[in-house]
């Protein structure tokens, strides 16, 4: 099986949405016998140091910058890793991992309520994320903000955020962008965001699918 951590950075809210959008996801993998599932891990703690301001020609805006962020949870999951190890260890030590089918983890995945930002290496400018994937060697972080997705209907906005967790977490099974009515294929506006299907379209569901399976080591 292969978990993936998921943590929400402090200063998130819709937590019932969250919460209701987290066991959707891992229902819908459990649905198409995909061994992947969500774990919760609990809260990140951001400090407020890490917002920062932003002028645009809307006015001041708060973001978390994308390095800090990605460096947290990398050093999260490896501190879970950890935990995880020294469980597996002691359960060796009892004779009581009897399972082949052993479990790992070597993704994790945040979400948040303010905008993603990184300031461009070559201008002097910030740019906005919605979402981003990125490798630390083996190990693969993914953040999410629900800010752009946000709506007055709840059941709008939850299934926005479901199909933003299924497109982030295909990219770290490997999946590439699509043009198919696919999850997979991001919109320009939110409005083609909630035209797109709250699936992956065959050719990327077959893709993922062979992604993930593995063998243990």
């Amino acid at each position: 099986m292969e978990l993936v951590g998921f943590v929400h950075v402090s200063n998130t809210f819709n937590e019932r949405l969250i919460a209701r959008v987290y066991k959707r996801v891992n229902a819908y993998f459990k649905s198409k016998n995909l061994p992947i599932r969500l774990v919760y891990l609990g809260e990140l703690e951001l400090g407020p140091g890490y917002l920062v301001n932003i002028q645009t020609e809307n006015g001041n805006v708060k973001g978390y910058p994308l390095e800090g962020v990605t460096e947290l949870l990398h050093a999260k999951l490896i501190h879970t890793q950890e935990e995880i190890m020294e469980k597996r260890k002691t359960r060796e030590e009892k004779n009581e991992n009897k399972n082949n089918n052993v479990s790992k983890m070597n993704k994790i995945f945040g979400i948040l309520n303010f905008p993603i930002v990184s300031r461009n290496p070559y201008l002097d400018f910030y740019e906005k994320f919605l979402g981003i994937q990125q490798d630390f060697h083996e190990l693969k972080v993914m953040v999410l903000s629900i800010k752009p997705f946000e709506d007055n209907d709840e059941k709008v906005f939850e299934k926005r955020l479901f199909k933003g967790i299924l497109h982030e977490v295909g990219h770290a099974f490997g999946l590439n962008h699509c043009q198919e009515d696919c999850v997979m294929n991001p919109p320009k506006v939110i409005g083609e965001w909630d035209l797109r299907r709250d699936d992956f379209c065959e050719r990327c569901f077959v893709e993922l699918k062979r992604n993930v399976k593995w063998k243990e080591d």
